[in-house]
């Protein structure tokens, strides 16, 4: 029988444990989504001040982001050119 009581044992301790670790994983999974949530925002917050930035300093060439304005004003420019081709390809087609 003690040897039973013994089996019996183990197996609730490790069922418990299997329970903890369970608790555990879904608590840190919930946190992470959290963590993951909030830095979202905050890329969020991020893209609202580069674009506040940007309509401010985009006409002046002595500002200190002058070189990032560039580089966004050119690739504006090559989306612009890029929708012209699609455009051209469309009316081509039809």
């Amino acid at each position: 029988m003690a040897f039973l009581d013994k089996i019996g044992k183990k197996i609730g301790d490790v069922a418990g444990s299997a329970s903890e670790m369970a608790k555990d994983f879904a608590e840190t999974t919930k946190l992470n989504s959290e963590v993951s949530a909030e830095e979202k925002k905050i890329s969020q917050y991020f893209l609202e001040i580069g674009k506040y930035v940007f309509e401010q300093e985009k006409d002046n060439p002595e500002s200190p982001v002058a070189v990032t304005i560039n580089k966004i004003m050119e690739s504006m420019k090559t989306i612009e050119d890029l929708k012209k081709k699609i455009e051209e390809i469309k009316l081509d087609n039809n």
